[in-house]
C-alpha cells in the first residue's frame, strides 16, 4: 500500500494526501463567517455556509453528526460529539490513530476505518442529520473520502458540510471548525478551549523566537512508503504554511504534482537539510523501517539524529494543536544548524 492509498487518504486517482502569536490570536478570534453567532439556537431553523460556499439548512440544529476522523476530533473538544466517524480511527493493534484526537471510540459508531472504507449500511442506520468532512485542496469541491458517487449517495441521506484544510493556514482552519462547533451547540468559551488558545498563541510566539535564534536551519518534511520518498510542498499543508509564516526555512518539493514531490529512494539526498520531519502516521514507514534503507541512513540529518515527527493531517482545534507547536519549539531549540555544509 502506497502513501497515497493508505496515508489517511491520498489516492493516485485524486490527490495526495500560513504569522506570529498576535496574528494567530487574531485569526482564531476573527476568521469566522458570522454563522456561529446566528445559528447556535437549539430550536428553530439552522443554517451553516461551508467553505464551498454551499449553505446547509435544517429545520432545527443537527444532533446526529457523522464526521471524518480529523473533523470529529476538531469538534470533540468543543463538546460536539459525532455519533459516527469514518476514516482512520484505530491501528492494526487497536490503538487510536493520531487523526482521531480525543474522540471516545467507544461512544461512536465506526463507519469505516480507512480513507476508502465507508459503509453506507452503517451510515444509513445512524440516521444522521449532518455529515462533516474536509476539502482536499486539490479542487474546490473535492471532499475527504466522500468522492464521486459516494458523495451523492451520502448527500441523499444527510447534507454535507465541508471545510477547507489545505492551502489554508492553520489558525484559519481551526477558526472555521470553531464556527461549526458553536453552530452545533459547542462551547468556545470553556476553560479548556480558552486555555488552549492562550497556549497556542504562546507556543507560536515561542516557535517564532526559536526559529529566529537558529538562522540557517533548513527543514525537510517527508512522508514515505517502501517504494518512494515524498517531499512535502508546504503551501498545501495548514501547519507547514503556518510554520513558514513564523519564519521556518522549509524545503519546497518540486514537480507538477500537488502536495508532494515523489522521489525514488535513490534520490533521497536530493534536498540537503539540517532537520527532517517524518510522517508519524501508521501508514508511513516507521523510523526503524526507514533506517533499513541505505540511502536514507546516509543522509546527514539522519546520521546526526536530527529527526522529528510530523503528521500530514494537522490537529484542527487549539486543544490538539497547542501541544504540537510546543513540541516543535523544543525540536527547533535542540536542532543543530551545521548539518548541511
Amino acid at each position: 500500500m502506497s502513501v497515497f492509498q493508505g496515508a489517511a487518504g491520498l489516492s493516485r486517482r485524486g490527490f495526495l494526501v500560513g504569522a506570529g502569536g498576535v496574528a494567530a490570536a487574531m485569526a482564531l478570534a476573527a476568521c469566522g463567517t458570522g454563522d456561529k453567532s446566528t445559528t447556535a439556537a437549539s430550536s428553530g431553523p439552522w443554517t451553516f455556509t461551508d467553505d464551498r460556499g454551499q449553505k446547509v439548512s435544517r429545520d432545527q440544529r443537527p444532533t446526529r453528526v457523522v464526521a471524518y476522523a480529523s473533523s470529529a476530533a476538531a469538534l470533540w473538544d468543543y463538546g460536539v460529539h459525532p455519533v459516527g466517524v469514518f476514516g482512520p480511527q484505530k491501528t492494526a493493534d487497536g490503538k487510536k490513530e493520531v487523526q482521531v484526537g480525543n474522540v471516545d471510540l467507544n461512544a461512536e459508531t465506526s463507519i469505516g476505518n480507512a480513507w476508502d472504507d465507508f459503509s453506507m449500511e452503517k451510515f444509513a442506520a445512524l440516521k444522521a442529520d449532518l455529515v462533516v468532512t474536509g476539502l482536499t485542496g486539490a479542487k474546490p469541491t473535492d471532499l475527504w473520502v466522500l468522492k464521486d458517487d459516494l458523495g451523492a449517495k451520502v448527500q441523499a441521506i444527510a447534507p454535507i458540510v465541508a471545510l477547507s484544510e489545505y492551502k489554508v493556514t492553520w489558525p484559519k482552519v481551526m477558526q472555521r471548525y470553531e464556527d461549526l462547533a458553536v453552530a452545533l451547540g459547542g462551547d468556545a468559551n470553556s476553560a479548556a478551549i480558552t486555555k488552549a488558545k492562550a497556549d497556542f498563541q504562546q507556543a507560536s510566539d515561542d516557535l517564532k523566537a526559536a526559529i529566529k535564534a537558529k538562522p540557517g536551519l533548513k527543514v525537510l518534511v517527508v512522508s514515505s512508503d517502501k517504494d518512494n520518498l515524498y517531499v512535502c510542498k508546504p503551501e498545501f499543508f495548514a501547519d507547514l504554511s503556518y510554520y513558514r509564516d513564523l519564519g521556518m526555512d522549509l524545503v519546497n518539493g518540486g514537480g507538477s504534482d500537488d502536495y508532494f514531490e515523489t522521489l525514488s529512494w535513490e534520490q533521497a539526498g536530493k534536498y540537503p537539510a539540517d532537520l527532517i520531519l517524518t510522517d508519524s502516521r501508521t501508514f508511513a514507514l516507521s523510523r526503524q523501517q526507514l533506517a533499513a534503507i541505505p540511502t536514507w541512513a546516509q543522509l546527514p540529518a539522519v546520521k546526526a539524529n536530527q529527526l522529528a515527527d510530523w503528521s500530514t493531517e494537522p490537529r484542527f482545534n487549539p486543544v490538539l494543536a497547542a501541544p504540537v507547536i510546543q513540541k516543535m519549539v523544543e525540536v527547533v531549540k535542540n536542532a543543530r544548524t551545521d548539518i548541511v555544509a
